[in-house]
């Protein structure tokens, strides 16, 4: 009697470790993480942002590095050149994609966001790795050419009156 009482709670103890270990490894997507084994790199962008219509640079345009794979990214502003500088470390791969967005409004006109998808292929080696790290990649002219964006109103446009005087 104790041995088939022993023989079914290992099994019902069997079940439930294979139950929660199966739920707890589950998860909703595959996020690839640079651990050891994976080899990783590191990033770095520049470039400039003009205006598409006068060629001439613009300031405060946000700028977003973002590698496909993983969590890292750089968020930068162009300066009064217009230039920007993004910097990713630990990248798991290629492609990496740099956005480009007008936040702050009527501030410097009204601008189309942009993007570009930079390639290894595309890159320069500027740093050797070792072991799982492959070095330093960067990217000197990754530059923008920004659209005016046209803005619509809606609604009655403000009028203005003039009085005008009664002639005698």
């Amino acid at each position: 009697m104790k041995k088939i009482a022993l023989n079914t709670y290992t099994k019902i103890i069997a079940w439930l470790l294979s139950v929660l270990g199966l739920n707890a490894g589950c998860g909703d997507t595959f996020e690839p993480r640079a651990e050891y084994g994976v080899p990783s790199a590191d990033f770095r962008a520049k470039g400039t942002i003009t205006d598409a219509k006068t060629n001439k640079p613009i300031q405060n345009i946000r700028v977003i590095g973002k590698p496909e794979y993983g969590y890292e990214s750089d968020t930068a502003f162009t300066d009064e050149n217009g230039n920007y500088s993004v910097e990713m470390k630990g990248i798991i791969g290629f492609p990496v994609k740099i956005y480009a967005e007008d936040v702050d409004g009527a501030l410097n006109g009204w601008y189309n966001p942009d993007s570009l998808q930079v390639e290894q292929r595309d890159t320069r080696q500027v740093k050797k790795g070792n072991g799982w790290h492959s070095g330093v990649f960067e990217k000197n002219d990754a530059n923008f050419i920004l659209e005016h964006r046209i803005v619509v109103e809606y609604g009655v446009p403000a009028a203005t009156y003039k009085k005008i005087e009664e002639q005698k």
